[in-house]
């Protein structure tokens, strides 16, 4: 196994992060959120700190041990200098990070023992796959005297980094595979180290060890098996790439392959790849020779048709953002649709009506009648998802339900949310691989992550993950990006209810405006590159860059509710 200690993670996370707007690391992902920009990805300086000085007492060894593993230098020579000889050879500093939002240290009665307090935010395997927690910290390190001076001989494997010292330390780069239909990219966040050179070899050898537990279910990938780098990749802008193990390949696995080597690369400036099998230059069908990101970009996660505008629904009409009724019965307000969920390419609704004993799903043609397919005492905002050509809905607050064009509904196996409480709010990323979910008893809305699982005709969510936020009631969710949710929730400072993002692993959180945005919202919808909509008090709004304004300049503000995104 190679060595990882170039690599772990940890994240600036959540309760730190509850005002203003913060970096959100996409590397080149649309940013349709008004105040998000991207991480820088490159090579940082080197993060380094003094060695301990004479004299100073256990607790001030600790916190300079705790300030030194925050070096982004491997193997962290810095933080080895407050250690005993023999833990300095033996502590694991690549085993894994533990994020903490803030420490303590305590000299104990027993001298030469210091206790470690503060409160856990997330901790990182050696792949660099961050797992969000919420635990009290809480570490006894023992010190001994070398050469007359204090040394801690117990350090835990790993490293604990505070929030901030982590900023310093690592950057995030998206290892890319491919979603169950083989034509979009799937973005698999992991990070590194800032001071690491190797970056290109790196994210390739990554990308070969496979997606990270949580995502493998839902994803393919054409690097996994027997291949194997034959040589390190050299960071320049046009590189070969000679793998071995390949065997013999058909023209969509080439092309699979290729997109997910242009996708992870193109974020270290790589701009044109050769591939070569066992030292021979192989020719991708469709591309040639000398591959570029413009071959791959079919496969973006983040590609939005540019007819895709959005919907609302107004006195149970469907409309558009221009404030247009769309064709059809629909638009007329002959169902009096109280949700929608407009597909891709504006082919097809799926809508929510009242009907007996409860609501009703309809579907159909865009600009033509929908028919009944499922009845039930209530049904989340339909959402579809593009690349299966089916829609998605929660019946009744627990069965989701999945209903592919032309076929009868289909119940989603969900045993993972068992003991959520009731599901408020269903969206499914534009790939089809993940879903969040709004879940809790009413005034109690949590946040949650799962991955999609499909075997033939068979679907599954599972892997639900909470993403802690430290706020109060979560309201609803939409993709912003392929890496970002956009979701409503109560700012416990003053108990209003705001927009804010958060990276899909949980790590990053941050606000969004809300000025001029009046009364409580009540639902969001968000779509890269396109303004945010939010439905507050019976009206609708757009973000307009760090403003909520009318959805046509110039017009008074829409009545109307359930903003959507084609999806």
């Amino acid at each position: 196994m190679r060595d990882r200690r170039w690599m772990l993670a940890g994240h600036a996370v959540a309760l730190l992060l509850l005002t203003g707007c913060v970096d959100i690391p996409d590397h080149g992902e649309p940013q349709p959120v008004s105040g998000m920009t991207s991480a820088a990805g490159g090579p940082g300086p080197p993060v380094e700190v003094l060695a301990p000085k004479g004299g100073e007492q256990p607790d001030e060894i600790v916190r300079g041990f705790l300030a030194a593993s925050a070096s982004n230098v491997r193997t962290r020579p810095s933080a080895r200098l407050f250690l005993t000889p023999d833990a300095a050879r033996s502590w694991e500093d690549d085993a894994s990070a533990t994020v903490i939002a803030q420490d303590a240290t305590r000299p104990d009665a027993a001298a030469g023992q210091v206790t470690l307090t503060g409160q856990i935010l997330g901790r990182v395997d050696r792949d660099g796959v961050y797992n969000a927690v919420r635990e009290d910290l809480r570490q006894v390190l023992s010190l001994v005297q070398v050469d007359g001076e204090w040394r801690i001989d117990n350090p835990p494997p790993g490293v604990l980094l505070r929030v901030d010292d982590f900023r310093r330390a690592y950057v995030s780069y998206n290892l890319y595979f491919l979603d169950p239909t083989g034509t979009t990219v799937v973005p698999d966040p992991r990070y590194f180290l800032s001071g690491s050179t190797a970056r290109a070899n790196s994210l390739v050898e990554e990308l070969i060890e496979g997606p990270s537990p949580f995502l493998a279910p839902a994803v393919r990938t054409e690097l996994s098996g027997d291949v194997a780098l034959v040589s390190n990749v050299q960071e320049v802008r046009d590189i070969d790439i000679d793998l071995t193990g390949l065997g013999e390949r058909s023209p969509a696995s080439l092309q699979g392959l290729s997109a997910q080597l242009i996708w992870t690369l193109r974020q270290v400036s790589i701009t044109e790849l050769t591939l070569r099998s066992d030292g021979q230059i192989l020719s991708v069908p469709g591309v040639g020779v000398t591959q570029t990101g413009s071959d791959w970009q079919s496969y973006d996660p983040n590609a939005v048709p540019v007819d895709d505008i959005g919907h609302f629904v107004s006195q149970g009409a469907l409309l558009t953002v221009e404030g247009q009724p769309v064709p059809g019965p629909a638009g007329e307000g002959a169902y009096g649709l109280t949700s929608v969920g407009v597909s891709s390419g504006l082919d097809f609704v799926a809508g929510v009506a009242p009907a007996p004993g409860g609501s009703s799903l309809l579907i159909g043609e865009y600009g033509g009648a929908l028919g009944p397919v499922l009845a039930g005492r209530s049904f989340s905002s339909p959402v579809w998802v593009a690349r299966q050509q089916e829609v998605w809905t929660v019946r009744n607050g627990t069965e989701v339900v999945r209903v592919p064009v032309g076929a009868a509904p289909q119940t989603v196996d969900t045993a993972d949310l068992l003991g959520l409480g009731p599901i408020r709010a269903l969206r499914v990323a534009r790939d089809g691989t993940r879903v969040a979910i709004v879940a809790g008893e009413p005034g109690a809305g949590e946040l949650y992550l799962g991955h999609v699982a499909r075997s033939g005709s068979t679907v599954a969510v599972a892997g639900f993950v909470p993403l802690f936020t430290g706020l109060g009631n979560v309201s609803d969710v939409s993709w912003a990006t392929a890496t970002q949710l956009l979701f409503l929730a109560v700012d416990p400072a003053d108990g209003r209810t705001k927009p804010w993002v958060i990276s899909i692993d949980g790590g990053v959180l941050a606000s969004q405006p809300d000025n001029n945005l009046s009364g409580v919202p009540t639902a969001i919808a968000a779509a890269p590159g396109r303004p945010a909509l939010v439905s507050s008090d019976g009206a609708m709004y757009r973000l307009d860059g760090t403003a909520w304004t009318t959805l046509v300049r110039g017009l008074p503000f829409f009545t109307g509710t359930a903003p959507s995104y084609p999806g």
